[in-house]
């Protein structure tokens, strides 16, 4: 047999260790330069305009300005992302009467993002002298003094239990409902406690009903379009529609005959007629609208 050289053998071993030697100061290298660059970018990051808050964007407000907002951050040009306290800053905007909750997110680099969740203003009344909102809870803001908004109907005469039955209703109503009535005035009758008149921004008039006016009022816009009108919009035949029972157009004709003692026989006919008319027509719109729901579904 032949015997191993002993000097091949210590010199094999010799490189061998040497190779594992460079192998490991390379590994012991690249650790120690990576760490030095990840200490270099934290110290970029902390030191320098990277992390500067320089954009501010807000969502989910509709009628809190978005200026208002940014000014409760209170953010100066030396506001630093990381360093920022949010969770005071989301409760100064939180103290909002109109804002019911803030959350900000900070971004990777140099921005913050601001959801907001809104309360919502489902009326107008005054107090006072003052125009000031209603919100969704009935609660009166009454120390309110910034733009009210174009599309929350105006509150007249209402009071205790008649007063939160509405702002349920008009809470349950969406946003582009609520935006079609300009004002709404409690008009109870003795055998009629809840009954309200609406005032359309469109012109037209409705009696509804405190308990069922969210449900009839979606329908809304297809009653009005069924409506005969001229060509400026104005109703041909004045009158109003009666959702507080039904949903029955009146003309106001019939109201000022029905209230006249000594009408003849042929005007009680004629206020008969137009009723009916009036009944038809109001109803083939309802049909129309129901048979339109029931294709949908």
């Amino acid at each position: 047999m032949t015997e191993k050289n002993p000097k091949v053998d210590q010199t094999f071993l010799k490189e061998k260790r040497h190779r594992q030697l460079k192998k490991r100061r390379r590994i012991q290298l690249g650790v120690v330069l990576g760490l030095i660059l990840i200490v270099i970018a934290i110290l970029a990051y902390m030191y320098t305009p990277i992390s500067l808050v320089k954009q501010v964007n807000v969502h989910g407000n509709h009628y809190v300005a978005t200026e208002r907002i940014k000014k409760d951050l209170k953010l100066d040009k030396e506001t630093r992302v990381y360093s920022y306290d949010s969770g005071k800053a989301e409760t100064r905007i939180e103290t909002h009467p109109l804002i019911k909750e803030a959350n900000i997110r900070k971004g990777l680099f140099d921005s913050l993002d601001i959801q907001i969740k809104e309360h919502k203003i489902v009326g107008i009344v005054t107090v006072k002298g003052k125009e000031v909102p209603v919100i969704e809870n009935g609660r009166i803001l009454k120390s309110y003094n910034e733009a009210l908004p174009n599309e929350a109907p105006y509150l007249q005469g209402f009071k205790g239990t008649e007063k939160q039955k509405l702002v349920e209703a008009l809470e349950k109503m969406n946003r582009t409902t609520r935006a079609q009535i300009s004002e709404i005035v409690y008009e109870p009758k003795k055998n009629q406690p809840h009954l309200i008149r609406l005032y359309m921004r469109d012109g037209i008039e409705v009696l509804g009903n405190t308990k069922t006016i969210a449900q009839k009022l979606k329908y809304y816009p297809s009653m009005s379009q069924a409506l005969d009108k001229d060509e400026s919009g104005q109703l041909k035949r004045s009158g109003y529609i009666d959702l507080s029972v039904g949903a029955t157009f009146i003309p106001y004709d019939n109201d000022e005959k029905g209230n006249d003692d000594s009408a003849s026989s042929q005007q009680v006919e004629n206020k008969t007629q137009l009723e009916d008319e009036a009944k038809n027509e109001l109803q083939k719109a309802l049909n129309k609208i129901k048979e339109r729901d029931q294709e949908a579904q």
